[in-house]
């Protein structure tokens, strides 16, 4: 049986969104076992995604260092690479899929496949971009009218079509620590994942925003309990919004920041009914854990790019979220506007299958779809113009594709 490995550098999100393509890769070729790559942290999780055989690790930092390290000359670089590789029983293999347009993974596409699929496809040193790449930097650098998902593009890279089915992850049944354990196994208890933090701090929702959330679901769904998600980096965070609470709320929030592993974290989003928070990966990890997600979406966030997967989410999208970058696809702090008011009881409104009102100046309400384009979002009404955006440039970049696909495979009969 031959294989294949797929690359993922990214953050958790951006591996979260490539759950479509994993499926589409291993129904469309199920004689091909499928390895990943992906960044050393998220390994633990990646070894739970459905379709996948081997989870390798890229340590960025380390490959970094290699050629950072004073005094090492060439030899010794090379031979440090060399161990790295040996280290980890790193394969080799027929053909990789390089979803990251980025010198570290076209690197690694090309250490490890003998033929690449997506970035550097065309060589290494070579810098033309496969049809479906080139179309992501585009939508990065201009941020135009996009419609085309970031999970569906990662299909068109890779020269399949977005899945039938929305895939959902089944994280393992680990242990947690016990006051987690007794309230996540609570079944008559509606669970409501908080996403405190984010990578970037532009897209961190403020704590007195939160409190009002929290305050919110205890007074208008009284079984509910807010559980608190965050990593390490937002324990700080986390008890802000415990000490701004007064204490009759407290009982009524379940404190899981900086405790808990990756495959823990999707152990208790899995229990979770609804996941809020603003375009971050804990929020598309609840999402493929099988929650309902409301986004709140601001800073460079555009829920038509990274709008949580699957049908039955909403996404509050910014109106004062830019539409222009400068060069190279690097904004301006300028256009980065904090909104002033959040659409927290408009939220409530939606948990309750309500319709979440439409008097916001500041929010548009969008909610999620598919066909067999993927996914994609509307307000209000299915937009027509909007469908046809997606399928016509579906139809391009794959007429595209094909025709840089003859070249690509021209090219490697000659380098071979």
């Amino acid at each position: 049986m031959s294989r294949s490995l797929l690359l993922q550098l990214a953050r958790l999100g951006d591996l979260i969104q490539s759950l479509p393509v994993i499926h589409s890769l291993r129904t469309d070729f199920p004689e091909r076992q499928l390895d990943l790559l992906c960044a050393a942290p998220l390994v633990s999780l990646g070894r739970f995604f459905s379709g996948i055989d081997r989870v390798y690790p890229w340590d960025g930092e380390r490959w970094r260092s290699f050629s950072t390290l004073a005094g090492k000359d060439e030899k010794d670089l090379v031979e440090a690479a060399e161990h790295y590789l040996t280290d980890f029983a790193f394969d080799s293999y027929p053909l990789a899929y390089n979803l990251n347009n980025h010198p570290r993974s076209i690197l690694a596409a090309h250490l490890f496949g003998e033929r690449v699929i997506g970035s550097g496809d065309l060589g290494p040193l070579n810098s033309s971009r496969p049809p479906w790449v080139d179309y992501l930097h585009q939508v990065a650098c201009e941020r135009g009218d996009n419609r085309i998902h970031l999970a569906d593009a990662f299909c068109g890279i890779c020269g399949v079509m977005p899945p039938a089915l929305t895939p959902i992850l089944e994280p393992p049944d680990l242990e947690l620590p016990g006051d987690i354990t007794q309230i996540i196994n609570d079944s008559s208890l509606i669970k409501i994942g908080i996403v405190l933090g984010a990578g970037d701090a532009d897209r961190r929702v403020p704590v007195a925003t939160w409190k009002r959330l929290i305050e919110g679901c205890a007074e208008h769904l009284p079984n509910s309990v807010c559980v608190l998600i965050g990593g390490a980096g937002e324990r700080e965070i986390g008890m802000a919004v415990e000490n701004q609470l007064s204490t009759i709320y407290l009982s009524r929030i379940l404190n899981c920041v900086g405790r808990t592993t990756l495959p823990q974290l999707a152990n208790v989003l899995h229990r979770c009914q609804w996941v809020v928070g603003s375009d971050t990966g804990p929020l598309h990890l609840g999402v493929a854990c099988g929650a309902r997600a409301i986004g709140w979406y601001f800073s460079r966030a555009r829920v038509h790019e990274t709008g949580p997967y699957g049908v039955g989410h909403y996404v509050w999208q910014y109106r004062g979220t830019p539409s222009t970058a400068s060069i190279n696809g690097a904004y301006d702090k300028e256009y980065l506007h904090v909104p002033s008011t959040w659409p927290v009881l408009e939220t409530l409104e939606l948990m309750q299958d309500q319709d979440g009102g439409t008097g916001l100046l500041e929010w548009e309400l969008w909610n999620s779809k598919r066909d067999k384009w993927g996914m994609f979002y509307t307000s209000g009404e299915a937009s027509e113009v909007g469908i046809t955006q997606r399928e016509e440039a579906w139809s391009q970049l794959s007429h595209c594709l094909s025709n840089h696909q003859v070249v690509s495979n021209s090219h490697a009969k000659i380098a071979g």
